[in-house]
């Protein structure tokens, strides 16, 4: 049967691609909330200080908030925030494991990425989702390559795309 020559799926942290010239490293379990609703508020009300960022914004090493869509974000923090409501103008709920975050790195980042995606990067949008790979990914940058959070069930698709860059 086709599902048992499935080849295992690669853990969700640590080092996932290293090539001489391209790595992609997953970055290891943090909290994970998806915010609905008015997002300033949200954020101010879950990790006070956390930037709201937009597509290929420089990703901090502290809590942030990434916008999806003008109403949805995918709030990141250093912990799991555990059981999570919501407010009168607002809604979070805990998605630590929905999402994996991989950062690109290397001398072949900048051509992975120019492959990977039609968007604009230089033009700036306040959402940071795009299409990378054919798969929907938040996009970010870093200080040596850059980020893409994808939906987790999608991240052997998006790191098999990598393989083959």
């Amino acid at each position: 049967m086709r599902e048992t020559a499935w080849a295992p799926a690669r853990r969700a942290e640590g080092l996932l691609i290293e090539r001489p010239r391209l790595v992609a490293r997953a970055l290891a379990a943090r909290g994970q909330a998806l915010i609905s609703g008015d997002l300033e508020a949200a954020v101010a009300g879950l990790a006070p200080g956390a930037p709201l960022l937009g597509l290929y914004a420089l990703a901090p090493t502290g809590a942030h908030a990434v916008r999806i869509a003008r109403d949805r974000a995918l709030l990141v923090t250093l912990a799991p925030l555990g059981a999570i409501g919501g407010r009168d103008f607002w809604f979070a709920t805990s998605v630590d494991d929905g999402w994996a975050a991989v950062d690109v790195e290397g001398a072949d980042a900048p051509s992975a990425l120019a492959q990977g995606t039609a968007a604009d990067l230089d033009a700036s949008s306040p959402s940071a989702a795009a299409r990378f790979a054919g798969l929907r990914c938040l996009i970010l940058r870093t200080d040596s390559g850059f980020r893409l959070h994808v939906e987790a069930p999608w991240l052997e698709a998006l790191l098999a795309w990598l393989e083959a860059v």
